[in-house]
């Protein structure tokens, strides 16, 4: 690997880390840089037929971000990080869709809307 590879944000041990595809590792990759720059970001999580490895090349990449913080509402964070996503399409082809999951939600799935799907990412999720 050259010098300047080392600091290239679009290179990422994800792949080799967690199993994660190449092209979608550089869109997550793409994706968390530009939302932690706006976010108060606890962690991430892939989920998903992404992160199971058994997508199809148009299937999108399902992302859990852990805010820190007090809860807010869903749907203005959920359409803020869209268009991040739409974005990170563009560059990548790879359509990211992102679930905003505050920090009391992620460690009380109780208080959550579906707290089904919360159990199904901490169980099937690839930690970012």
């Amino acid at each position: 690997m050259k010098k300047a590879e080392l600091h290239n944000p679009e290179r990422t041990s994800l792949r080799a880390a967690n199993g994660i595809d190449p092209d979608t590792a550089r869109a997550v990759v793409l994706f968390m840089a530009r939302i932690r720059a706006r976010y108060p970001v606890d962690g991430a999580l892939l989920f998903g037929s992404r992160a199971r490895g058994d997508f199809r090349l148009d299937s999108d990449a399902d992302v859990a971000v852990l805010l820190r913080g007090r809860t807010e509402r869903l749907l203005p964070a959920k359409l803020a990080m869209a268009d991040v996503a739409f974005d990170v399409l563009l560059e990548t082809q790879i359509l990211i869709d992102p679930l905003p999951i505050w920090e009391t939600q992620w460690q009380r799935p109780d208080s959550y809307s579906n707290p089904y799907l919360l159990e199904n990412i901490a169980r099937e999720g690839v930690r970012l």
